[in-house]
């Protein structure tokens, strides 16, 4: 038994850096109690943006998602586990002891069609305000007997290592990210990055990251815990980039971000984030399977040449032309130039033209590839 004990171990840790080992980790702890357990992990972290959901094997999808639409607030199972302490046992068989609860409507209508699953039981992982993980098994009444001990004991024997697992992803993941984020960043440990979804759902960022958005002067977030800028101008130019996210959004972009108080100006960078691209992948902790997620930076500009000012000295602009040729390579459109220097778009469209002129352009896509050449 105790070189199953193991294997589960070594699994439980290579699940919280892999997603895809999470079903192999349930699977076999099922296997290891001698089959018939269905078991879950679930959990989430508010602090660190983490929300694992239900990982599960062994239940019917059909009653999976009538727990979740339904059922989830009538099962006083969950209840008494909430009540135990982490790392306190709960047997379910303790539990179904009250007759009372055989008449109820989660009884009749979802544990007894499961061919009686009263037996098992349940622990928390953690038990905070902000942080709540918890691990169970449900077994049938008529297979009680033979796994309620090899169930518990397993349960026993993992709880120390789903925790100590759960911390080291956390650790590891947000390394990760921050290695792969800050990677060509002139000052890294005063940039932030953050992880978003395309709904805009932060699932994770670093400490300067969550000190902008504290701030609010350049990033937002709202009771839903949703990304925002506090320009409604970069808002708009980065909901158009992720709404490009099904599949014509490959490369990084960036653009920059002015501060009205003096405060020295930033660069934004998004760029689609491929967990596979990681050293390791923590998808199975910081990441759902259901949206795309996208790396944002936000980090102070290089010390380059001021690009506007060598536009100035190459082409003859003049300092109007030359920053909407920036922005312009910073990807905004003609109507965002147009609102960010609080002018029409005619006056846009004329300097742009009077710049194309200038630097023989025949294309804006030219400005964009001269300025994107001149800044590196």
């Amino acid at each position: 038994m105790q070189h199953k004990l193991d294997t589960l171990t070594k699994l439980a840790y290579a699940a919280a850096l892999d997603a895809g080992k999470w079903s192999s980790f349930l699977q076999a702890c099922s296997d290891v109690a001698g089959g018939g357990v269905r078991t879950c992990l679930t959990g989430y972290d508010l602090d660190a943006h983490i929300d694992l959901g239900a990982r599960q094997f062994g239940y019917d999808p059909a009653f999976e998602q009538t727990y979740a639409d339904y059922f989830f607030e009538r099962d006083f199972l969950a209840g008494r586990m909430l009540s135990a302490g982490a790392g306190q046992l709960v047997t379910y068989g303790d539990v179904w002891r009250d007759p009372a609860l055989r008449r109820t409507e989660f009884y009749d209508d979802w544990v007894r069609p499961q061919e009686d699953i009263t037996g098992g039981c349940s622990a928390l992982l953690f038990k905070q305000e902000r942080r709540l993980f918890a691990f169970s098994g449900s077994i049938r009444a008529k297979d009680t007997e033979r796994l309620e001990a090899p169930w518990q004991e397993i349960v026993r024997h993992m709880l120390p290592h789903l925790q100590q697992a759960f911390e080291i992803a956390r650790t590891v993941a947000g390394a990760e990210i921050e290695k792969k984020a800050l990677v060509n960043v002139v000052d890294p440990a005063s940039a932030g990055c953050l992880v978003v979804t395309r709904s805009r759902r932060i699932v994770f960022a670093n400490q300067q990251a969550e000190t902008l958005l504290e701030t609010g002067d350049v990033i937002r977030c709202d009771l839903r815990h949703r990304f925002a800028f506090a320009s409604e101008t970069w808002q708009r130019h980065f909901s158009a980039i992720i709404a490009k996210s099904d599949g014509s959004f490959r490369q990084p972009q960036t653009f920059s971000i002015s501060n009205s108080d003096g405060k020295p100006p930033l660069t934004c960078r998004i760029a689609p984030l491929a967990t596979e691209e990681l050293e390791y992948r923590p998808s199975g902790i910081l990441f759902g399977n259901e949206e795309p997620c996208f790396l944002v930076t936000l980090a102070g500009r290089s010390d380059s040449p001021d690009v506007a000012v060598l536009l100035c000295e190459t082409f003859g602009l003049t300092p109007n032309e030359a920053r909407v040729a920036t922005h312009l390579a910073e990807g905004l459109s003609p109507k965002e130039i147009a609102e960010l220097r609080g002018t029409s778009i005619s006056t846009v469209r004329n300097q742009l033209h009077a710049a194309m002129g200038k630097m023989e352009a025949r294309r804006q896509s030219d400005i964009v590839g001269m300025v994107t050449a001149m800044r590196h």
